[in-house]
């Protein structure tokens, strides 16, 4: 029973992690923690895992282990793919339209299902440990059924042409 359930959270992670994009290597954009969805989940399903096994009963670590792996990988991928692919570049135009003007940003839109959406980007602040060109901005995500949705505060570092770079 134990190897079953090993072996059945191994391939959905397997399975999860062939659905991700890959991006930012070779000269390609740097990626935001929001678009890096796959990466927070496998991040996540590994802390829910030592949590699980750490926890749980001792005769039981290996099936805590993969029961926590389930919950919080599971639980990240599902709250990061809430926004779709326009709609997260909608909110990381919205991020470096804060950091240009050191101003917070409201925006509104229609989700992909109809629904009303908001957002709200915060005032970019101090990124503290990051070096005095980068600043952390914040964002909520706003909609009817589902409530809000704090995402991943974002840190970005000034290139010397201007530009923003996620860090």
């Amino acid at each position: 029973m134990k190897l079953k359930l090993l072996c059945a959270a191994l391939a959905g992670t397997m399975v999860l992690a062939s659905c991700e994009t890959t991006g930012g290597y070779g000269g390609g954009p740097a990626r935001t923690q929001l678009s890096q969805c796959m990466r927070n989940a496998l991040v996540g399903a590994g802390i829910g895992a030592l949590a699980g096994a750490a926890i749980g009963d001792e005769d039981n670590r290996l099936e805590n282990a993969a029961i926590g792996a389930a919950v919080v990988g599971g639980g990240t991928y599902g709250v990061c793919r809430y926004l779709s692919a326009r709609e997260q570049q909608r909110v990381e135009n919205a991020y470096y339209q804060s950091l240009n003007s050191g101003q917070p940003v409201s925006d509104s839109w229609q989700s992909d299902q109809g629904a009303p959406r908001s957002l709200r980007v915060s005032q970019p602040s101090a990124a503290p440990g990051y070096g005095p060109e980068c600043r952390r901005v914040s964002a909520t995500v706003s909609d009817p059924q589902y409530g809000n949705q704090n995402l991943p505060p974002e840190t970005f570092c000034r290139a010397p042409d201007g530009s923003w770079s996620p860090a």
